[in-house]
């Protein structure tokens, strides 16, 4: 039996008219938990004044008293059903000021797994492509006024020329108007390297970086250090392989994570630094890659993987 069929049923609901078998049954409906969700949000929802006719011609003709009336319960009875009927309004009203003024459209996302690369298009035909562990939220509402992103990881964009377009992380933003550039925000480090054209990053404080094609730049805890040059066509990463320049190693481990989905575990290597590169796709030869030069030792057991300094 369909629990909706009693046209009445709802009404007497928000009333608390109910015997306890409906209303047990009213709960059991698989639509019940959406309608009582609408029904609090009702609350204190106002019709815009534009709507309040129209929404009136809309409700009447199904305000006819359709229901059997009865004759007995005077005023407090009648009190009741003024109740129910002020609910049912505010659904009315709930449902129209959804089509009046309708909620902003949620960002779409975009996000990548370990050792996982992505490329998604944006509706303006501007590409990002993302690096493992990644992910971006686009703001579509209002794109062609505003182009507008924001970043978790690393991804490189190729961005048409149009209405101005940021890239926002945690640890600063970059403004463009159509480029190529990366973005890459992990832990306290917010890089940014520019291939083609022009950018301008800023970190929270409001300091800025101008860069053109073939530089990049390195903010560390919100401060800017010095500009670097740009000797690759495609960051590293897009030819299937991390490279670092004088970083702190923790930061390398951290890399090896991401691609190979591995746990490491370090001792002895406080404080060290690594200027290098390793490979996506072949373990050991990336193992060796970083820890040979250094003089440190691994081991491999299963996913997980010991590194250490100590003779």
């Amino acid at each position: 039996m369909n629990t909706f069929q009693d046209d009445t049923l709802l009404a007497r609901w928000l009333s608390g008219e109910l015997s306890d078998a409906e209303r047990q049954a009213l709960e059991q409906h698989p639509d019940f938990p959406v309608f009582r969700q609408i029904v609090e949000a009702a609350g204190g929802l106002q019709l815009p004044d534009a709507g309040t006719q129209a929404m009136w011609d809309r409700l009447a003709p199904g305000l006819t008293t359709k229901q059997r009336i009865r004759t007995g319960g005077g005023r407090q009875y009648w009190l009741k059903w003024a109740v129910a009927a002020a609910a049912v309004v505010a659904l009315a009203v709930f449902a129209w000021t959804l089509w009046w003024n309708p909620l902003p459209a949620a960002p779409a996302i975009v996000a990548t797994t370990t050792g996982e690369q992505k490329t998604t298009t944006l509706p303006d035909g501007s590409t990002v492509r993302l690096n493992a562990v990644s992910s971006v939220e686009i703001y579509t509402q209002k794109w062609s006024e505003e182009r507008r992103v924001r970043l978790i990881g690393e991804a490189f964009f190729t961005v048409k020329k149009g209405a101005p377009f940021t890239v926002e992380t945690s640890g600063g933003s970059v403004s463009v108007l159509g480029t190529s550039f990366t973005v890459r925000y992990r832990g306290s480090s917010f890089d940014v390297a520019c291939y083609e054209g022009l950018v301008q990053a800023a970190v929270p404080s409001g300091a800025k970086q101008a860069l053109r094609a073939t530089q990049k730049a390195v903010a560390r805890n919100g401060s800017w250090q010095p500009l670097g040059a740009i000797t690759d066509s495609w960051p590293g990463w897009m030819q299937g392989e991390s490279r670092f320049a004088n970083v702190p190693f923790y930061e390398v481990v951290a890399e090896l994570q991401r691609q190979y989905n591995i746990k490491i575990e370090t001792s002895g290597t406080e404080g060290r630094r690594f200027t290098g590169a390793f490979i996506y796709g072949d373990l050991p030869v990336a193992l060796r890659m970083v820890c040979d030069p250094m003089g440190l030792t691994y081991k491999v057991d299963g996913k997980l993987v010991r590194i250490s300094g100590e003779e």
